[in-house]
């Protein structure tokens, strides 16, 4: 999406993660990021459509970007974040009775345990020079949001509860989540992340299939009767490989679970940023991940062939889409 230089690109002190870092550049400067305590509404477009705010195709961000408005920057509504000393938690859901992604574990695990390319990425996400961009942000008191992501556990659904029909609704999702609380396979926390992940052929959400392909991943939230809780639809990427993933070579064995982590990377710095979608957005509505959707900053080749722009602490090559810096004039960047 947008190819902004931020002011600055640096590493956050006593990072874990070894990071190639990439300038990221463009001819287009924004102004100055305002925060603003006031619950105005902007002028939104159909991200924050309802409560679901959707992760388009490429060609969408293409074609928006191709007239997009200059110097635009992000602002705060007053909505929630969560911010310090909440700390961002994920829970993955693999929704289905077989195999979705390479080495996947059966029933329930903490997410240490997870033993997919989307475990060892989730739990290296925290404490890493990308995700530092998302304590650039704030909530209504001030405090910033923490470079730290706890991959609190995993379920593989199984034979557990109904696997995914055709084409899944979101009250669906908040059952699923609903029944993995009441079977205590999941807990409930306020401060999580539910991604719910399906196999190929799922129309996850009722806008990901061929006649109809809207979106490649969303966030959103529902009530369950413990309290409200935030989900992500992270249907199967793979299936559109051409409006869902980045169309170089992975440089990791699972082609599928690598074209996941881009857009999972992309609904937990939103969800985190904007949870309600009453938080961080810009005039067009757009959160940070939204700024600089399917954008990549420098590439480097993998010793696997692969594409990849980070290297994380596991030791593993990823290529994941840029994120907004909220400091100085803002910008497109992989770290801060």
């Amino acid at each position: 999406m947008s190819r902004f230089t931020p002011a600055f690109c640096r590493l956050a002190a006593g990072a874990v993660v070894a990071l190639t870092f990439t300038a990221c550049a463009d001819t287009h400067a924004p102004t100055g990021v305002v925060a603003s305590g006031s619950s105005a509404a902007a002028d939104k477009v159909q991200e924050l459509n309802d409560t679901k705010h959707v992760f388009h195709t490429k060609d969408f961000y293409a074609k928006t970007n191709a007239a997009r408005p200059q110097n635009t920057g992000i602002t705060y509504h007053g909505g929630t974040v969560i911010a310090g000393p909440a700390v961002t938690k994920i829970v993955a859901i693999y929704w289905g009775t077989g195999t979705i992604y390479q080495s996947q574990a059966t029933g329930t695990g903490s997410g240490a345990a997870d033993p997919t390319l989307i475990g060892s990425f989730l739990r290296s996400l925290g404490g890493s020079p990308y995700f530092n961009i998302n304590s650039t942000y704030y909530n209504a008191a001030g405090s910033h949001v923490l470079n730290q992501v706890q991959y609190t556990s995993f379920w593989s659904t199984g034979t557990d509860v109904a696997p995914p029909s055709g084409s899944v609704t979101d009250a669906q999702m908040v059952s699923l989540i609903q029944q993995g609380i009441n079977l205590g396979k999941i807990a409930y926390d306020p401060n999580t992340v539910y991604a719910i992940f399906s196999g190929n052929g799922v129309n996850l959400g009722g806008g990901f299939s061929s006649a109809s392909l809207q979106y490649c991943a969303y966030h959103t939230h529902g009530a369950t009767a413990q309290g409200n809780v935030y989900f992500a639809a992270m249907p199967y990427n793979q299936q559109f490989p051409s409006s869902c993933t980045s169309g170089l070579a992975s440089p990791n064995a699972d082609v599928a679970a690598n074209s996941e982590v881009n857009t999972l990377a992309h609904e937990i710095e939103e969800t985190t940023t904007d949870a309600m979608g009453n938080a961080w957005y810009d005039s067009r509505g757009y959160e940070n991940a939204d700024k600089c959707a399917w954008t990549w900053g420098t590439t480097f080749t993998a010793p696997t062939g692969g594409t990849y722009n980070m290297k994380l602490a596991d030791g593993k090559y990823y290529l994941v889409q840029r994120n907004w810096v909220n400091s100085g004039s803002g910008g497109c960047a992989i770290s801060f």
